[in-house]
């Protein structure tokens, strides 16, 4: 797994102090993916789950009041309890991948590699994130975005230790 280093990716790292193989589960596993993935404020409905390379996690965001916002997942590499790599972008409700609802020049897709790694019983996760096959405009774009990504993907992983914490008690 790989990513361009630039300024056009995003890095965030969180330490958990639980085992890998329950770190590992809950990014693997639907019934517990949908219970903190996404930004705070959302329930997931889960259309679709193929992990495996090639295969599609297809769900909806559903807010209070509003329409459900689609998104996807097109997982590229899977390497069990060391990491993946996915493409993830807006969707709509038949999977295909969908311009965001609020930019024109948001990329299309985002890929997402993440790493676990282990040590005495505390596990590592750092998620590197970068526009793939997007346009200058697009690229800077995403650049701009860069504290927004940090409070939506630190508030995804705040939710993920809240949901581990409560699993493991």
């Amino acid at each position: 797994m790989s990513a361009v280093d630039d300024r056009s990716t995003f890095v965030i790292t969180r330490q958990f102090k639980l085992p890998l193989a329950i770190v590992w589960q809950a990014w693997s596993d639907p019934e517990q993916l949908q219970h903190w993935w996404g930004p705070k404020g959302c329930t997931l409905d889960i259309k679709r789950f193929e992990f495996r390379p090639g295969g599609f996690f297809h769900y909806a965001m559903n807010f209070d009041g509003a329409p459900p916002m689609w998104g996807r997942f097109n997982y590229r590499e899977i390497n069990a309890q060391q990491g993946m790599v996915w493409l993830n972008s807006f969707a709509n409700e038949d999977c295909g991948i969908a311009r965001a609802p609020f930019s024109d020049v948001c990329p299309m897709e985002i890929q997402n590699s993440v790493s676990f790694t282990e040590h005495a019983g505390q596990t590592t996760v750092t998620l590197r994130v970068e526009p793939f096959g997007a346009t200058q405009a697009e690229r800077t774009y995403f650049e701009e975005l860069h504290a927004s990504l940090g409070e939506g993907y630190g508030g995804t992983f705040d939710q993920l230790t809240e949901y581990l914490q409560r699993q493991s008690s």
